[in-house]
């Protein structure tokens, strides 16, 4: 029985959702019999190398919706992976009827084979999102899927993609577009298998799927630096599923540990390696309550950054930031050539960007420049 899940590396969440994706697969090998496939939206990587290690068949595939979206935003890329998978199966001559899609954010507690095996949907079983009795309002980060049934709709799915597209690319993404196009028409899937911490304790439970809050913000749970609707949503099944997820971790890196070639070498930041050029105030810092070890303030419109670059060394541009005032952007450029743009929608916690630098030699720039959604341009500050 396959198991798919799906990753896109221009996500600003890639690498706090890479140990979420270990944990996914560990629990996968160690207690089920699923075969693991990733669906995979970017270059080769730390994390894409680590999964082949632990033996994930890893599928690289961009979203149809590129075709009517040039500039999609990351989630939704990665979002609608799923609805490439019957296409996939074709593709490598896989005959299942049935197969397994999951979030990454999933622990398995047992093998959920012999209960799946028992359903057959007509084209995928879903369990509800918060109610537990609303199987309308379902919830898209587990379902079984009829491959024959979801290819059958392929082409009628994406009329109604094309149709609604504004909703399609904006949130719940994938899941809003489904329940329009399924409405009664899909089949229900057992609470167990998709059991979310915010039901509370159930020892029967087979997947359970941390919706909402993540183990790795457990902190900011607990110092209510999250958005309320996430807030709401914590309990003390959290706390203990949470531990469970941070003993997986520690199994999982110990019996696959990152493949030594690709295990950066971390610097200090800032000017260890790159020369600032402007744009940066004096450190400040330690800030242990945002989980930053120092900070600088970025000064519109540009920071701007100077260092050398080698062949025969990888480099990764790692950030965390945050903005005072809402209506801002990031951009990253390299050498002039943007590399990344992250509007900033949530002013309480970090966002977080990983860049791996393409090969080069000699010296580079990048310059990472603030702007403005809304009209009034005055000089603010971004961290």
């Amino acid at each position: 029985m396959r198991w798919f899940f799906a990753l896109n590396e221009a996500s600003t969440s890639f690498w706090e959702y890479a140990n979420l994706v270990q944990v996914a697969v560990h629990s996968a090998k160690t207690r089920t019999q699923l075969e693991p496939v990733c669906l995979y939206d970017g270059d080769d990587n730390a994390l894409t190398a680590w999964l082949e290690s632990a033996g994930v068949h890893v599928i690289r595939r961009r979203t149809f919706l590129h075709r009517w979206v040039a500039d999609l935003a990351p989630i939704p890329r990665g979002a609608y992976l799923r609805l490439e998978i019957p296409s996939v199966c074709q593709e490598q001559g896989w005959t299942h009827d049935y197969v397994l899609y999951t979030d990454c954010d999933v622990v398995f507690r047992r093998d959920p084979g012999e209960q799946l095996a028992a359903l057959k949907p007509a084209f995928f079983a879903a369990a509800p999102e918060i109610d537990q009795t609303d199987f309308t309002h379902f919830n898209s980060g587990v379902m079984w899927i009829n491959v024959a049934g979801l290819a059958a709709e392929h082409e009628s799915l994406q009329s109604t993609i094309r149709s609604h597209l504004e909703e399609a690319i904006a949130p719940p993404y994938d899941q809003a577009v489904l329940q329009r196009h399924f409405a009664n028409r899909t089949d229900p899937l057992p609470l167990e298998l998709n059991w979310k911490p915010h039901w509370g304790a159930h020892d029967d439970a087979v997947i359970l799927h941390f919706h909402g809050p993540k183990p790795v913000q457990k902190y900011h749970v607990l110092n209510h630096r999250v958005p309320d609707y996430v807030q709401s949503l914590v309990g003390p099944t959290f706390f203990t599923a949470s531990a469970e997820w941070d003993q997986l971790l520690i199994e999982a890196l110990t019996d696959h540990p990152w493949p030594a070639e690709t295990t950066p070498r971390m610097a200090d930041g800032f000017d260890s390696i790159a020369q600032i050029i402007s744009g940066l105030g004096d450190p400040e810092g330690p800030n242990p309550e945002i989980l930053l070890p120092q900070v600088r303030w970025g000064v519109a419109p540009v920071t701007a950054l100077e260092f050398s670059q080698s062949p025969t060394v990888s480099l990764r541009f790692e950030a965390a930031f945050q903005c005072s005032e809402p209506g801002q952007a990031i951009s990253v450029r390299l050498n002039q050539r943007e590399i990344a743009h992250v509007a900033i929608t949530r002013l309480s916690d970090p966002y977080h960007l990983s860049l791996d630098l393409p090969p080069a030699d000699g010296a580079q720039r990048i310059d990472i420049p603030v702007s403005y959604t809304h009209l009034t341009l005055p000089t603010k500050r971004i961290v």
